[in-house]
């Protein structure tokens, strides 16, 4: 019985956020365990995000969180170029092919707002 409770717990906590994979059909990671509130101006072509705007928002850590991430769009070939954290604010770009990923995460009273921005390098 506590075997059930415990899956169905687990299944129920999954279904809560998204994140920690790719975002669909691209080569951008989704922010773990945060919930994808907009995307606008996505435009996907074979497999790439090559622009668009992907907004999440969770709570936790904003230093903890911005580092896992970068670490996460590194496991999918993306290099840092600049990171700052400061005063709630986390900003960073990384760099892929021909695009650019701009980074800005948020924090305010234990919320984390994530807003990746890719487009095409110039």
């Amino acid at each position: 019985m506590k075997l059930a409770s415990w899956a169905i717990l687990l299944a129920g906590a999954a279904g809560c956020a998204s994140g920690g994979g790719l975002y669909p059909d691209t080569d951008v990671m989704e922010v773990q365990g945060y919930e994808l509130k907009v995307a606008t101006g996505v435009q996907k072509s074979g497999g790439l995000l090559q622009a668009g705007t992907l907004e999440y928002s969770g709570a936790g850590d904003l230093t903890s969180v911005f580092r896992e991430y970068v670490a996460s769009m590194r496991s999918a070939g993306w290099t840092s170029a600049t990171d700052d954290i400061a005063g709630g604010k986390a900003i960073g770009t990384m760099r892929k092919d021909n695009r650019t990923c701009a980074l800005e995460f948020v924090s305010a009273a234990g919320q984390v707002r994530a807003t990746i921005k890719v487009s095409q390098t110039k």
